[in-house]
C-alpha cells in the first residue's frame, strides 16, 4: 500500500506543478488503476481461498473420524479427500503467484513514483535557479534605471547652471539645449569670429570664460568642441586651405581659451572640425549659411557607472 499512498499524495502536486507530461501522467494513472483492480481481485481470491481451506479443514475432521472407524464408506471419502488436497495445492500455488504478481506491480509503481519524485525535484531546482537569475536581472535593471534617472537629472542641472552662467549672452547667437542625453552649447559665428578668421572676438572670449567656470566644477563632464562651416569654399592663400582646416582651427582656438580660463584637465576636452558636412539647415540662402557657421560645445556626462552596470 505504500506506493498507492505515495501516488495519492503526489497526484495534486503533479497536476499543479505541470512538471509531468499529460501522457506520462495518464500512463501512470492507468498503472495505478490496474494495480488497484489486481489488489481487489487478490483480496476476493484470498477470501475464497480461506473459505475453501475452512471447508477442507472440516473434511479433514471427517477423514480423521473415518480413520478412527467412526464413519464408513472410506473409499468415497478418500477420493474426496485426495481431490480436496489437490485443490488446496492448486489454490495455494495460485495464491502465491497472485501475491508475487501483486508485489511486482507495487514495486513497479513505486519505481515510477521515485522517478517522478526525482523529476519533480530537478524541475524545482531549475525553477529556483531561474528565479534567482531573474531576481539578479531585475535588480540590475532597477540599478540601471536609477543610474539613467540620475544621469538625466545631472544633465538637466548642468543645463540650468550653463543658462545661469551665460544668461548675459542671450540674443547674441548662443543657445543651450539637451539632445540625446547631452548638453549642446551652440555659438554662432557672429558671436565668436570674424568671417574666415580663427581668432575669437572679445565677446566670444567672455562667454567662453563663463562656460569654463562651470566646467571647472563639473569634473565628470567630458567636452567636445566642434567647428562647423557653410559650404562656400575659402578664398585666398591663408593658412587654412579649405573648410576642414578652418573648422579645426576654430575648434582649437576655443579649446585653448577654455583651458586657459579655468583649471580643467585637458584630457577631458577634444577639439574637432566638421567642416561643411554637418549643416543644421540646407546651405541654400545667406541666412541658412549663417546658421551653419557655428561652434558647438558638446558636454557629455561620465557614463562609466552605466557601463559597469550593463556588463
Amino acid at each position: 500500500m505504500r506506493a498507492a499512498n505515495i501516488f495519492k499524495i503526489l497526484l495534486p502536486a503533479l497536476l499543479i506543478t505541470g512538471c509531468v507530461s499529460s501522457k506520462k501522467f495518464k500512463d501512470l494513472e492507468n498503472q495505478y488503476n490496474d494495480c488497484t483492480k489486481n489488489r481487489d481481485s487478490l483480496t476476493i481470491a484470498n477470501q475464497n481461498l480461506q473459505a475453501t481451506v475452512a471447508d477442507l479443514g472440516s473434511n479433514m475432521i471427517v477423514m480423521k473420524k473415518i480413520q478412527d472407524g467412526l464413519i464408513s464408506d472410506t473409499t468415497a471419502l478418500g477420493s474426496e479427500i485426495r481431490y480436496l488436497r489437490s485443490k488446496n495445492q492448486e489454490l495455494s500455488a495460485l495464491n502465491t503467484t497472485l501475491e508475487n504478481n501483486y508485489s511486482k506491480l507495487l514495486k513497479g509503481s513505486e519505481k515510477e513514483m521515485i522517478d517522478l519524485i526525482n523529476e519533480l525535484r530537478d524541475a524545482k531546482l531549475k525553477l529556483q535557479e531561474r528565479e534567482q537569475e531573474l531576481a539578479l536581472k531585475s535588480q540590475k535593471l532597477k540599478d540601471l534605471e536609477e543610474a539613467l534617472a540620475q544621469k538625466d537629472k545631472d544633465v538637466q542641472n548642468l543645463k540650468n547652471k550653463l543658462l545661469d552662467a551665460l544668461k548675459g549672452f542671450e540674443g547674441s547667437g548662443l543657445t543651450v539645449e539637451i539632445k540625446n542625453g547631452k548638453v549642446y552649447v551652440s555659438m554662432s559665428e557672429k558671436l565668436m569670429f570674424a568671417s574666415g578668421s580663427t581668432e575669437v572676438d572679445k565677446k566670444g572670449i567672455d562667454a567662453l570664460k563663463e562656460l569654463a567656470k562651470v566646467l571647472e566644477k563639473e569634473v565628470d563632464i567630458n567636452v567636445m568642441v566642434e567647428g562647423h562651416t557653410d559650404n562656400v569654399p575659402l578664398k585666398g592663400s591663408g593658412c587654412n586651405k579649405d573648410n576642414w582646416d578652418l573648422s579645426v582651427a576654430r575648434a582649437t582656438s576655443i579649446t585653448r581659451i577654455i583651458l586657459g580660463s579655468a583649471k580643467i584637465d585637458p584630457s577631458r576636452i577634444t577639439a574637432a572640425g566638421r567642416g561643411e558636412f554637418y549643416p543644421l539647415v540646407p546651405n541654400d540662402s545667406p541666412d541658412n549659411r549663417a546658421k551653419n557657421r557655428r561652434t558647438e560645445i558638446i558636454l557629455t556626462p561620465n557614463l562609466d557607472a552605466l557601463l559597469e552596470i550593463m556588463k
